[in-house]
């Protein structure tokens, strides 16, 4: 018998809750941490939860049972680093699920930023779907573009984490050195 372990799916943009009601409609033992922010319109704010990791769901698995996952809807690949299947301890799952006591309290700060020179579209915001090189980041949560499509030198001050490389979506790598949770006590 093999031993299951808790693997890293990424799933297709926003599917995560519909991946996660799937897999556990299955009998899979999955996990999706979620956060609750706060989104501003022009004429509200409301405060939404969404996943703390957009596009991974965690799921307790032996290779059988990851293979069954694989050929579930909305789940795109396992993540790999070096050709070796990542996975998540046991202590990690259990600590993510400690902060899910209160979403509201978490604050997630990505710090990946698309490297400069990458081809990106925006992906959220009055700018969505614009696309664009970056060409500087600019503090920690931002990027600079410049954006071919006006064939000017103009640039354009995005969040980071509203751009996304065009084309297929590529997850970033990996997940825990790149994403830093705070719990505001």
């Amino acid at each position: 018998m093999q031993a299951s372990l808790w693997r890293i799916f990424y799933t297709a943009p926003r599917a995560e809750t519909k991946a996660e009601e799937r897999l556990a409609g299955q009998g899979i033992e999955v996990f999706l941490p979620r956060v609750t922010t706060e989104r501003r319109w022009s004429d509200r704010i409301q405060r939404v939860t969404e996943p703390l990791f957009r596009s991974y769901v965690f799921a307790r698995v032996d290779e059988r049972a990851r293979l069954q996952v694989l050929q579930t809807a909305g789940i795109v690949r396992c993540l790999a680093f070096g050709g070796k299947l990542a996975s998540i301890s046991e202590a990690e799952i259990d600590q993510l699920r400690i902060t899910q006591a209160d979403t509201e309290r978490l604050t997630l700060h990505p710090t990946w930023l698309p490297p400069i020179g990458r081809e990106v579209t925006v992906i959220a915001g009055p700018m969505q779907g614009l696309r664009g090189e970056v060409i500087e980041h600019r503090g920690q949560l931002s990027v600079m573009l410049r954006v071919h499509a006006l064939r000017q030198a103009v640039r354009v001050l995005v969040p980071g984490d509203c751009v996304t490389p065009p084309g297929p979506p590529e997850p970033p790598s990996p997940i825990p050195p790149y994403s830093h949770t705070h719990i505001h006590a």
